[in-house]
């Protein structure tokens, strides 16, 4: 079930649930994604050799009797395209951040399995297979450290000769009243988190072709989310102008972070198609992407909460470790997780004293970047986890303990105790209707008569409240030292010689329907119907420069840069129209595709009459001054951040006899600012929800002591099914943002990060008599069952 936005405007295209103009040619098979371009003659294939060892020194690479098999063309090693690629490196501007680089095929030493060592470059895919196997490399194995706790230990081993002690980043912060609020403080809660290491497995793998055209230019198509980025990248560590690459995004099959990373193989891809003239490509296999894919979440967080006896915070404090793995991976970095959790924890509370210690460390695993959420569902799973011990210790309802301790709207705008502003928000009322709509007080009056269990399975119900950080741009990545990050995006809208609008917009989509959002806001803003605008991005010789598509940015930075193309494109309808009718332009009226004037509506024309105008194509003289052609762009660089809101509430029921969880309720109440579109927007919050299932009960990215991975097929990293996921209430309240374009927040996380918090929580209250202490994920039955069999003694 799903509602459309309290308070939604009921004219135009923003804020209707029109259909998604991508789903028809999708759900008809049409879709073009990367292994579907038609491969151009010549095309050779890419296989990587890839590292059986998380830590050993290269003593040799024979690779003579790979290169005499039929059909191979060339094998590298690191040696070989160390001459072609630069190593590459993520540039972090924060004090105490050590910088370290990666070749983008080993050359001395592997530092997790699955890293590359040598290429085969062959005439087909199978080909470029059966040479890999040919390729004998000697290796020395070195030790190993995979965990967090372990990676500072004065006798672990070192990861990377560039990063002391294994620590990549550490940061401090406290304001000045800590100590005095757990002075003055009646109780202290504290307790340890640990969230699992996962990754985002797409449907679509990663993959790349590039194209190499006359005069030493290069198409790359790639599945990546930040093609202008990308293209930067490329320029830079193949030290070629960035004016002869041109980088294409065709069909994405979902990115969700992971590709928004920058990867070895697309470097190696442009090198070897530069340096050889033929097209190459390389498709990536699931068993790769599991290995080789960032990583995320494996995370541990200490925190300590000083609370009155009314249940009020007076003082925070947090001690955060995340693990970076063995290579800070471009853009972000290695502290995206770790200063994002210690910047977003405190989430809607109230907490004016807070102190925090956050820590990057480097493993012998794979590189650790971005995945849906980012830190923001452990950071409130701790948080979260943390309000309802304290209703535990103080005898009070979970959700009044929140209550008491949420900034409510009467006091915004909020700055937090870390200088991140709410602008607007809905922290109250959305966990007030989120109640409601659960029957949140029936509930808990039926555990109150019945107890918790019932029918042989325990029964519970969690709930999460939190702020969804979105729309982050120039200033906010600066916070975090990535000053490699533009933080604006762009939009070009062109009204066409025949009265059609494009929409050129600088991001990139991969599921989200960008076709048809983006299509929506510039019908409003310049007066067009919806079905005369077409929509198109993921090229850069086509879009304007921008920072592309993550974070949950896409309809404040799109949409924000769209809106301002707009208005300087429809104030140039409205003088042209004006001198074509004889009126002035602040009394020409634009809707619907026509311009009028006002009060007179039968004194109207046609965008393509103005057009026509515009472009030489009657007999109308342009207007003096004026230029030729409708074509306007603007950027958009948004605040700090954009700050969306929301709740969840799960009740689940866990079996007393194996620890099965089903999920019997799942209630959400979101609030993104202006929605666009109430069904995508839901269909947003269903597919994160799902993929917090998975992560909160089921997946989970296991390496043993010897840095081998252990769940290296979908056999054995378990992702949630259609069955496992339940029927949804969601709800919107809108309140939008004034200071953001459009008033648009980010809707693309929320799903992900209220679900594991929410569901974490719901099994935890589930077993509240049992006095089991749930402080970890994922929450499998292997684990449960154990827990309640100890519990029983």
């Amino acid at each position: 079930m799903s509602s459309d936005p309290q308070g939604a405007v009921g004219h135009g295209a923003v804020g209707r649930s029109v259909l998604r103009r991508e789903d028809d040619y999708l759900l008809r098979g049409q879709g073009r994604f990367v292994d579907d371009l038609p491969a151009p003659i010549n095309t050779l294939h890419l296989a990587f050799v890839l590292s059986p060892y998380a830590h050993a020194r290269i003593l040799s690479i024979d690779v003579s009797e790979a290169r005499a098999l039929d059909g191979v063309v060339d094998v590298l090693t690191g040696e070989d395209l160390a001459a072609l690629v630069k190593p590459i490196a993520a540039q972090i501007e924060l004090p105490g951040y050590h910088l370290n680089s990666r070749d983008v095929l080993a050359v001395d030493e592997v530092r997790f399995a699955g890293e590359a060592v040598a290429v085969v470059v062959a005439e087909n895919q199978y080909i470029a297979e059966d040479g890999i196997e040919l390729v004998q490399v000697d290796y020395e194995p070195l030790p190993v450290v995979t965990e967090i706790e372990e990676a500072t230990d004065r006798a672990a081993p070192q990861v990377n000769p560039t990063v002391p002690g294994n620590v990549y980043y550490e940061g401090r912060f406290t304001t000045d009243g800590v100590a005095a609020g757990f002075e003055a403080a009646a109780h202290v809660i504290s307790e340890n988190f640990h969230s699992n290491r996962v990754t985002a497995v797409p449907i679509e793998p990663r993959g790349c072709l590039a194209v190499p055209e006359q005069a030493g230019n290069l198409v790359f198509y790639s599945s990546t989310q930040i093609h202008h980025l990308l293209r930067t990248a490329l320029a830079e560590f193949l030290d070629v102008s960035e004016s002869t690459l041109r980088v294409v995004v065709p069909d994405v099959g979902g990115g969700f972070g992971i590709k928004a990373a920058l990867y070895p193989e697309e470097f190696v891809c442009a090198a070897l198609a530069l340096r050889l003239r033929r097209p190459v490509k390389w498709i990536q296999d699931r068993y790769g992407a599991l290995l080789t894919d960032v990583h995320a979440r494996d995370n541990r967080y200490r925190v300590e909460a000083a609370v009155d006896d009314d249940g009020i915070v007076l003082a925070l404090k947090a001690e955060i470790r995340t693990n970076g793995g063995a290579y800070s991976a471009l853009p972000f970095g290695c502290t995206l997780e770790t200063t994002g959790g210690a910047r977003m924890i405190v989430g809607p509370y109230r907490i004016t004293e807070y102190s925090y210690t956050a820590t990057a460390v480097a493993t012998h695993t794979a590189p650790v970047l971005a995945y849906r959420g980012v830190a923001q569902p452990v950071c409130f799973m701790a948080i979260e986890g943390i309000m309802d011990r304290i209703a535990r210790r103080l005898e009070l309802d979970p959700a009044e303990v929140r209550l008491r301790n949420m900034v409510p709207t009467s006091e915004l705008p909020w700055t937090n105790v870390v200088g991140v502003r709410y602008d607007t928000g809905s922290f109250v009322e959305s966990l007030k209707m989120a109640m409601e709509m659960a029957k949140y007080d029936e509930f808990r009056a039926r555990q109150e008569a019945k107890g918790r269990l019932v029918d042989g399975k325990y029964r519970g119900i969690g709930i999460c409240s939190f702020t969804e950080v979105s729309g982050t741009g120039a200033p906010g990545w600066r916070a975090r030292g990535l000053t490699r990050l533009p933080g604006f995006d762009s939009g070009t809208v062109k009204v066409e010689p025949t009265g059609k609008v494009t929409a050129f917009v600088s991001h990139a989509h991969s599921g989200q329907g960008h076709f048809t959002t983006f299509a929506q806001v510039v019908a409003d803003e310049l007066g067009a119907r919806l079905e005369d605008v077409t929509v198109v991005e993921g090229d850069t010789a086509a879009g304007p420069y921008g920072t592309n598509t993550f974070a949950s940015r896409s309809a404040v930075t799109g949409g924000g840069a769209l809106i301002r193309a707009s208005e300087k494109a429809k104030l140039k309808l409205a003088r042209l129209a004006a001198a074509m009718l004889e009126s002035t332009p602040e009394d020409i009226v634009v809707t619907d595709g026509q311009l009028h004037v006002a009060g007179v509506p039968s004194r109207a024309l046609s965008f393509q009459e103005v057009a026509e105008t515009a472009y030489a194509m009657n007999t109308f003289d342009l207007p003096v001054g004026e230029s030729f052609g409708i074509e306007e762009t603007d950027f958009y660089d948004p605040p700090l951040v954009t700050m969306a809101n929301a709740t969840h509430i799960a009740q689940v029921a866990v079996d007393a006899g194996d620890g099965t969880v089903d999920i019997e309720g799942y209630t959400v109440v979101h609030d993104c600012g202006r929605v666009i579109n109430p069904m995508i927007v839901d269909g947003q919050v269903m597919g994160g929800v799902a993929q917090g299932i998975g992560e909160a009960l089921m997946e989970e990215f296991v390496y043993d002591p010897d840095g081998q991975v252990r769940t290296a097929t979908l056999a054995d990293y378990l992702l949630p099914s259609s069955v496992d996921v339940p029927s949804f209430q969601i709800a919107h309240i809108e309140s939008p943002s004034i200071d953001a374009v459009g008033g648009f927040k980010g809707v693309g996380e929320g799903g992900v990060i209220g679900a594991v918090p929410a569901l974490v929580n719901a099994v935890a209250d589930a077993l509240f008599d049992l006095d089991v202490n749930v402080n970890t994920k994922p929450l499998r039955p292997a684990l449960l069952s154990r827990l309640i069999r100890e519990a029983a003694g």
